[in-house]
């Protein structure tokens, strides 16, 4: 087994932003290698979940490993995609992280994994009382609670993470957490790098 895994998800639609936001760019490289990479530094092993309209050739010319949701649980949102490449990929560990934060570092990651022992199945940063879910650490422990939620259509992460042992863990570096819905964000943080403090953050669903 290994000790950890690293999962991307774009599996949205990106209905609000019009297009895959996973090639959408920031210094010329597209969002999703800037989730790739920080999670790159943290473990050799990085699964993207992927949606049907996703272009897969980009994804094999980087020699990326890729899925999509189980059939099973397509169109039931990030819980989805977390369970999907547990029934796929054995690791004691998982981070997870999101296809449109295009300032995410690795050293977030790094201080995410300080706070690992043996009773604590998820570990969960939190921006000035904003939680965030997306960018987090899930031991192999919840994959059947996650399952439970999917069969009971109980989708929203606010309602899973009351179920397991989360340990909650303050971190100050807000632009990492910017993430990309709409166009208008994209002018706002990518064109006219206009960051924190107007920075605002994606909230737990």
């Amino acid at each position: 087994m290994n000790k950890m895994i690293g999962i991307v998800l774009a599996g949205g639609q990106s209905k609000r932003f019009g297009q895959p936001k996973a090639f959408a760019k920031r210094n010329g490289k597209e969002f999703i290698l800037y989730s790739i990479e920080a999670l790159q530094c943290i473990t050799k092993d990085v699964v993207v979940v992927i949606h049907p309209e996703i272009d897969t050739k980009w994804l094999q010319r980087n020699q990326l490993t890729y899925i999509q949701d189980l059939e099973l649980y397509q169109g039931k949102g990030p819980l989805a995609g977390i369970y999907s490449v547990m029934s796929q990929f054995k690791s004691e560990w998982y981070i997870v992280l999101p296809c449109d934060t295009p300032f995410i570092n690795a050293h977030l990651l790094k201080k995410l994994q300080l706070y690992r022992n043996d009773g604590c199945e998820a570990i969960v940063p939190s921006v000035h009382g904003n939680i965030q879910p997306l960018i987090a650490m899930y031991h192999h422990r919840v994959k059947e609670k996650i399952r439970w939620h999917l069969e009971q259509n109980k989708l929203s992460m606010k309602h899973f993470l009351p179920s397991i042992h989360t340990r909650y863990v303050e971190i100050n570096d807000d632009d990492a957490f910017i993430n990309i819905n709409t166009k208008d964000e994209y002018d706002q943080y990518i064109v006219h790098n206009n960051l924190f403090p107007q920075a605002s953050f994606s909230k737990t669903k």
